[in-house]
């Protein structure tokens, strides 16, 4: 049985956060939840899958491509934090963004429960009960520990 780690690996590494909806919603408990932080296009909680599925959408419109590129995880029991790198072009403007992000993935019973994101990793890690001794410097499972920052 995969761990909480490989099941967030195999989120971004498959592509399913990005192309594959129905296959990360595949993933999901049906009670899901899913945080935008306060300064996001579109902040606050979504609940369920079929609320999941509209921000996706709603996402992919304002961009006309967008990637999310693994950095690191680090995880412990029931959450995995993702260090993560947001690419994207918007549709309208043609500009190009790039930022750090930090994922929060929580589970139950080997199913998502819960994904929060936001742009601080210290307090990320913070809230999920972890800290960089419980990371890996990138997405390969036989990595050494440390975040990608101290390698």
């Amino acid at each position: 049985m995969p761990t909480n780690i490989d099941m967030v690996r195999r989120i971004y590494s498959d592509g399913l956060f990005d192309d594959d909806v129905e296959g990360l919603l595949a993933l999901v408990d049906p009670g899901i939840e899913f945080v935008n932080p306060a300064e996001a296009v579109e902040s606050g909680v979504r609940r369920g899958p079929a609320a999941i599925r509209a921000a996706v959408r709603s996402a992919r419109e304002s961009f006309a491509w967008s990637r999310h590129e693994l950095g690191g995880l680090f995880g412990g029991g029931d959450r995995v934090v993702a260090v993560v790198t947001f690419r994207a072009r918007g549709h309208g403007s043609g500009a190009e963004l790039s930022q750090e992000e930090a994922h929060t993935w929580t589970f139950r019973e080997g199913r998502i429960l819960r994904f929060e994101w936001g742009r601080d990793l210290p307090s990320a890690l913070a809230a999920a009960g972890l800290t960089t001794a419980d990371g890996a410097p990138d997405n390969r499972s036989d990595a050494a520990e440390g975040p990608a920052s101290e390698r």
